[in-house]
């Protein structure tokens, strides 16, 4: 499939090349949850006030293409050559502390999460290039997953959703090097591709 140039200002979000199918992709999930939330729970955006709610909203969409977007060579490839940046982008998504201030949610749910998610990040990072470091990634997500749910108020279809997808973001789509050679069990070097 036929690469596109990403304008610089976007490289932290789609790399420095991706396809139209992965921008398609990333756009038809995000535009089908954000409607599917709001369609469901357009009051807990209301309540919030317009302020509030129009920021969590965005906060919510940008989590949702992240978690795909994380997915794409493009993104992988410009993180693997950049580790600092990769720490960077770990460090700065705070996102469920902001959510849950801006949805007026417990706080100390949202901490709970967060601090989850970022250990597993921190862990699952530091064994990049390691032929373990998708398992782990996943064990952690598992984690993430069933926090997440464990914790969220029954009711809260929006947290549930922007914290499942936070999870999923930061600690496998992101912090798992998708495209490294590993060394299989028999000792032979093979590579792992995806879009």
């Amino acid at each position: 499939m036929k690469t596109l140039k990403v304008p610089k200002m976007l490289h932290d979000v789609l790399g420095e090349e991706t396809t139209l199918l992965n921008i398609l992709l990333i756009a038809l999930l995000t535009v089908f949850i954000m409607a599917a939330l709001l369609l469901r729970s357009s009051e807990t955006f209301a309540e919030a006030g317009l302020f509030k709610g129009g920021i969590a909203f965005l906060l919510i969409a940008d989590i949702i293409a992240g978690a795909i977007a994380n997915f794409t060579k493009g993104t992988n490839d410009f993180y693997a050559r950049r580790p600092i940046n990769r720490w960077i982008f770990i460090a700065i998504h705070v996102q469920p502390l902001l959510l849950s201030w801006l949805l007026n949610s417990s706080l100390v749910e949202a901490f709970v999460i967060w601090t989850a998610v970022i250990v597993s990040a921190i862990i699952t990072n530091l064994l990049s290039g390691r032929p373990y470091q998708r398992v782990v990634g996943a064990f952690f997500m598992g984690i993430g997953v069933f926090l997440v749910l464990v914790l969220t108020q029954n009711d809260a279809i929006v947290l549930l959703t922007a914290n499942l997808f936070f999870v999923i973001k930061v600690v496998f789509s992101f912090s798992v090097n998708h495209e490294s050679t590993h060394v299989g069990l028999s000792g032979g070097k093979h590579e792992h591709h995806v879009l």
